[in-house]
């Protein structure tokens, strides 16, 4: 995935989550994104947007854990 495609992404979920009960804050950190996918569905899952914001932290956490990019074939730290 492209680093243009993750910053795109990270920017759709802050939009979504901007209105999501979180205990770690607002933001698409990774501790933020980590935090979501186990717990955002306690108090979120019956908000508007849920659904996506789940599948955008999903991909942005797959794309951390493997490392790189095909863009530029380096790590990137999200």
């Amino acid at each position: 995935m492209k680093m243009m495609e993750i910053l795109n992404l990270r920017t759709e979920f802050e939009e979504l989550a901007s209105e999501f009960s979180s205990s770690v804050g607002s933001g698409s950190s990774i501790n933020t994104l980590e935090w979501f996918a186990e717990h955002g569905f306690r108090s979120n899952r019956l908000r508007s947007g849920y659904d996506r914001a789940m599948e955008i932290a999903s991909i942005i956490l797959k794309e951390y854990e493997n490392g790189r990019t095909e863009d530029i074939g380096t790590r990137i730290e999200v």
